[in-house]
């Protein structure tokens, strides 16, 4: 599916409301990136492509849309960042299952990582669906 059909439906879906006008721009700006530019998209990366000065209410609400609706246009991921800097990726069972128990095992070591919410950071890549229409 390209950009413009995963916006047409975007449009249909959320007809009259502003919000779409936001989502547009993020999607014109994942779709306009090379390839290897788009494995981590992150809320910054996203607020500065649309000129915002941080991340608010508009900006989080876009990005639900573009993620968790049938649009489907992003897939959101995590990254565990060690006391060392090494980083994992984690699977959103991980995280999932760690947001709902309060404990997250390291993928490498089997330990539970204290405070594992201030080490995770959240990041988007483009799902099959938008990156079926670049290719």
């Amino acid at each position: 599916m390209s950009a413009k059909e995963i916006k047409a439906e975007l449009h249909e879906r959320w007809r009259g409301d502003s919000i779409t006008s936001l989502c547009d721009r993020i999607i014109d700006y994942a779709s306009s990136l090379p390839e290897n530019q788009v494995r981590m998209l992150t809320f910054r990366s996203f607020g500065d492509a649309v000129g915002k000065d941080g991340v608010d209410d508009e900006l989080l609400r876009a990005l639900t849309i573009l993620v968790s609706s049938r649009l489907a246009a992003f897939d959101a991921r995590a990254l565990l960042v060690d006391d060392d800097d090494s980083e994992h990726e984690l699977s959103a069972k991980e995280l999932e299952k760690a947001r709902a128990t309060g404990v997250l095992i390291h993928p490498e070591t089997g330990e539970a990582v204290p405070d594992f919410e201030s080490r995770v950071i959240p990041f988007f890549v483009p799902s099959a669906r938008l990156r079926a229409g670049n290719r």
